[in-house]
């Protein structure tokens, strides 16, 4: 069905679709950018401005989702945080093209890093610090609560439906998972959890020279727990990071407490990322690009080793 609708989308009609919007006409210019989920587009107007529209995959989150992130990313800005939040026009965010919702936000150019030295460690604590502060101020949103009861839940009925897991799998798969859940889902319940980023890693980390890190692509953000927002930046199990965690809450802490019981969830967060990614992969799997990028998802290694990681989980 998602393929179906994506073939109405070339860059002609997407730039007339952006047309329709910031009634302006724009130049030829129309890059298609690097998303694996969404299909995202620089262009330009003829006043010589860069603009990136986002087309978010149908059916993955709903028209209040994605209203949630863009409220999540004004209040943001509103008090000066590096992130960049989508362009209102006509006082809306969210437009829709052929049933296929879509955002226009401003260009920002900026370099990924693929490290951070102790001075940047502390500059991620203290922008999340903010921006968790941030989150911690929204009660209602629709977002997916990051839990193995909730979110792993949902993403394991994703996997039994879908056709790549070899049959003589699936019945250790789907026992594995299940008892992760009810092994890891007891670790979450005395962490206080709040609207985060969801998905912090390097890529969507960018240094603007002058200014401070931009962290970007809201996407995935859902109701967790802030380490969620930390871990997946460390170069090693936690247990060989003391210098990177001690940079990092230094920063955090300047603006919020850090709960140190959260970093007992890494371990479980890790096993939630791979199922999270195995049922993401089961989704994009009919795109024409994806065996491409990913030749060895959903052979009989990828299980293997993915049940052999959920089995040696332990509390």
């Amino acid at each position: 069905m998602t393929k179906h609708i994506w073939k109405a989308l070339t860059p002609d009609t997407a730039m007339n679709a952006v047309e329709s919007v910031i009634q302006e006409q724009l130049s030829n210019y129309c890059v298609p950018r690097n998303s694996y989920i969404n299909r995202v587009y620089e262009m330009e107007t003829h006043s010589h401005e860069r603009i990136i529209v986002k087309f978010y995959r149908p059916f993955r989150w709903t028209h209040e989702m994605i209203l949630g992130e863009h409220a999540f990313l004004q209040k943001c800005v509103s008090i000066e945080l590096p992130v960049i939040p989508p362009r209102k026009y006509q006082d809306r965010t969210l437009f829709t093209f052929d049933s296929i919702p879509f955002a226009i936000f401003p260009k920002k150019g900026g370099r990924s890093i693929d490290e951070l030295n102790q001075e940047l460690w502390k500059e991620v604590g203290r922008l999340l610090g903010r921006i968790h502060n941030v989150g911690n101020t929204i009660s209602k949103t629709e977002r997916i609560i990051w839990k193995p009861s909730i979110a792993t839940e949902t993403h394991l009925n994703v996997l039994k439906d879908c056709r790549h897991i070899p049959e003589d799998y699936k019945p250790i798969f789907e026992k594995t998972v299940s008892t992760f859940i009810q092994k890891a889902d007891p670790l979450f319940s005395s962490i206080d959890t709040f609207l985060i980023h969801g998905d912090c890693h390097f890529g969507n980390i960018i240094h603007r020279p002058g200014e401070s890190l931009y962290l970007v692509d809201f996407d995935d953000c859902v109701i967790g727990p802030p380490v969620q927002d930390m871990w997946m930046l460390l170069p090693d199990a936690e247990e060989n990071c003391k210098k990177e965690l001690s940079w990092f809450k230094e920063g955090y802490t300047t603006f919020r407490p850090f709960p140190e019981s959260s970093l007992n969830l890494i371990p479980a967060l890790r096993i939630m990322r791979q199922i999270h990614f195995a049922q993401w992969c089961a989704i994009q799997s009919n795109d024409p690009q994806f065996k491409h990028h990913f030749p060895n998802w959903g052979t009989m290694t990828y299980w293997n080793e993915m049940i052999k990681d959920m089995m040696g989980f332990n509390i």
